[in-house]
């Protein structure tokens, strides 16, 4: 998925939105990437039900509907008989949240013969410097079941350390790619595999986010 969203003015300024993200972290014990998936799963599927993000994002029922309820009064959802919707300033939200940890988007992928498992999410990442072993270990203890991270780098698709060049070995899968994903140069792309799309793109976002301050530190706990 990719956002392009005129954002609210509400929670727009830094100091706002953390402190936003904190009160979910630390006052409704939700880690960040769960938050964002959350959220990505309300824009994607709203209105969706309490019992389907319960079952997707395997939290407890009681947390979710507090967690709507907190968001409802916010302005950030809204709440139709058949569940919530992300609101002009929840979808505002969720782009922030993709600006503050560079996420240029993320859906879901077909690996077809080279699929691990039943889904695929891949994250879409800027250049940045890497460790492949950490983002793969970010990625199953997300609850994937395998990681692929793949570089773009001179108008190649690399695997680090297996395949110099993707389009020699599987020719139709690397033209899927380039044809699906825009692709600057140092790119990279988190895939991330699950017996569930969601658990998928969860683990995909658990891997993008790199040492991101609501995930390692407590800033501005209240």
């Amino acid at each position: 998925m990719i956002l392009k969203h005129k954002r609210p003015n509400m929670l727009i300024h830094s100091s706002e939105f953390d402190d936003f993200i904190n009160s979910l972290i630390y006052k409704h014990k939700m880690k960040f990437p769960k938050i964002v998936t959350l959220f990505l799963l309300i824009k994607e599927k709203g209105p969706v039900g309490r019992y389907k993000i319960v079952k997707e994002l395997e939290l407890p029922e009681g947390l979710i509907r507090g967690t709507l309820s907190h968001l409802k009064n916010l302005g950030i959802i809204h709440i139709t008989k058949k569940g919530a919707i992300l609101t002009d300033t929840g979808t505002g939200i969720l782009l922030r949240m993709f600006e503050k940890t560079r996420i240029k988007s993320i859906k879901v992928f077909n690996f077809e013969f080279m699929s691990l498992d039943s889904y695929c999410a891949v994250a879409q990442l800027p250049h940045r410097k890497i460790n492949i072993l950490t983002l793969r270990d970010k990625a199953i203890r997300a609850g994937a079941s395998a990681c692929i991270v793949i570089s773009y780098e001179k108008g190649r698709l690399i695997v680090p350390k297996v395949y110099r060049d993707l389009s020699t070995i599987f020719p139709p899968l690397a033209g899927k790619l380039i044809k699906e994903f825009s692709f600057m140069d140092g790119d990279l792309l988190i895939s991330a595999f699950a017996p569930r799309a969601w658990k998928a793109k969860e683990a995909a976002i658990s891997a993008a986010i790199d040492d991101y301050a609501y995930q390692t530190h407590e800033v501005n706990k209240r």
